[in-house]
């Protein structure tokens, strides 16, 4: 033991093993990645980096349907026209939607809970885009249906298929089609703004609930003591 105590207590020993403490202090590192502020930066950067990966898939969408517009006669790519102008313009709307959320997070109270109120913020966020994007679409998605007639039902466009899963009646009857298109837009938007927000306020009440039990469990051991 006394022969440990001289070699630990050796001024090369003690050098050697000041040089590796210092530079292998991992205390900085691990405080930052307890900080609700450090996850919050980072998830945040993470999510504007995604806005503008999210704008620019749009934006390749909307290059690429373009190509569409030439299976159309006068009246078919007149309403094509409308919708790839307002689609650029829902674009725009919703990726600046999710870069604003994105910076807002950094502005979050620090709390016990750090991932489940981003988690609340980004939901939220997905169900008003969607919203958004639906209301936006709605009216140019009548026209092209309108103006479009049945090819637009047949694959004559990318949009297809979207406007398939939202018409109620036979590609038929085309001005029903057109209409069954423009409501069920704003349905559609709506009922996943609602059901989003429904399971983020049942999720923030689930943890209002622990944490107020938290709460409660420390005055009771206080009072114990």
């Amino acid at each position: 033991m006394e022969l440990w105590e001289k070699i630990k207590n050796h001024e090369i020993v003690q050098k050697i093993g000041g040089f590796f403490n210092k530079y292998t202090n991992i205390k900085p590192i691990t405080d930052a990645l307890q900080s609700a502020k450090t996850i919050q930066k980072v998830i945040s950067i993470v999510l504007r980096v995604f806005s503008v990966l999210l704008g620019i898939g749009l934006l390749v969408v909307w290059i690429l349907n373009w190509r569409f517009i030439n299976q159309f006669n006068f009246f078919g790519g007149l309403g094509y026209l409308i919708w790839q102008v307002v689609f650029l313009y829902a674009g725009i709307i919703i990726t600046k939607i999710f870069y604003q959320r994105s910076l807002e997070i950094v502005d979050l109270p620090e709390s016990d809970y750090v991932i489940t109120p981003i988690l609340a913020v980004m939901m939220v966020t997905v169900g008003e885009a969607v919203f958004m994007f639906l209301a936006l679409m709605s009216v140019p998605a009548m026209l092209t249906v309108w103006f479009g007639g049945r090819a637009l039902f047949h694959g004559a466009s990318s949009i297809g298929f979207m406007l398939s899963a939202l018409n109620l009646f036979s590609p038929g009857n085309i001005f029903l089609a057109g209409i069954s298109v423009f409501v069920s837009c704003w349905v559609v938007g709506f009922l996943t703004l609602v059901f989003l927000r429904l399971i983020t306020e049942t999720v923030l009440a689930v943890v209002s609930i622990a944490k107020d039990a938290s709460i409660l469990r420390v005055h009771a051991t206080q009072k114990k003591k």
